[in-house]
């Protein structure tokens, strides 16, 4: 789903089945890593827009690594991916001019560049502390702003997002022991 779309109905999907466990009620916890392809400059209808997507995962009760509540989202911090096809890869119509590549960081017009925050970790509000979190696009536990990937040393089109994370032993706001639920 390049453009995000179905990512807020998969998303309610998996709150709803961790919520409900076996039929009953469950204090399951969540913690999902996901590419939520969402765009810091959405189209209207066409693409999912980050800011929308915060305010969802808030809704269902889930932060993420980058803030606490969905309000504080910074998308130009954020930003995972940083790519576009060239003419000698399939598909010449998403191909980018190398001109026009710099511009995209900034909702650029007429580029078909992909400057993008699109990954996320998720977790429940409350139950996890994030201690650190960082992004890397060279395979060395940094991140170059500005650099193009995928590149020879690093083959992904999309950085890495990592956290560390403490948990605070709550689930939706209330103590609880540990449980399990398999489906």
């Amino acid at each position: 789903d390049t453009n995000g779309l179905a990512t807020a109905p998969v998303l309610d999907a998996l709150v709803d089945a961790v919520k409900s466990c076996d039929g009953k009620e469950s204090n399951g916890r969540i913690i999902f890593g996901l590419d939520a392809n969402t765009y810091e400059f959405a189209k209207p209808k066409k693409q999912a827009d980050v800011t929308e997507f915060g305010k969802q995962y808030s809704s269902r009760g889930l932060t993420s690594c980058w803030e606490g509540d969905g309000s504080g989202l910074r998308p130009s911090e954020m930003r995972t991916t940083y790519n576009a096809r060239t003419y000698l890869q399939p598909q010449l119509n998403k191909a980018c001019k190398s001109s026009l590549l710099k511009g995209a960081a900034a909702g650029g017009v007429g580029s078909k560049a992909d400057i993008n925050p699109k990954d996320f970790i998720l977790f429940g509000s409350g139950e996890y502390e994030v201690q650190r979190v960082w992004k890397d696009n060279t395979g060395e536990g940094t991140y170059e702003e500005g650099a193009a990937f995928p590149t020879l040393t690093f083959p992904s089109d999309h950085g890495i997002v990592a956290a560390v994370l403490r948990d605070v032993g709550k689930v939706r706001g209330e103590d609880v022991a540990a449980e399990s639920c398999s489906a």
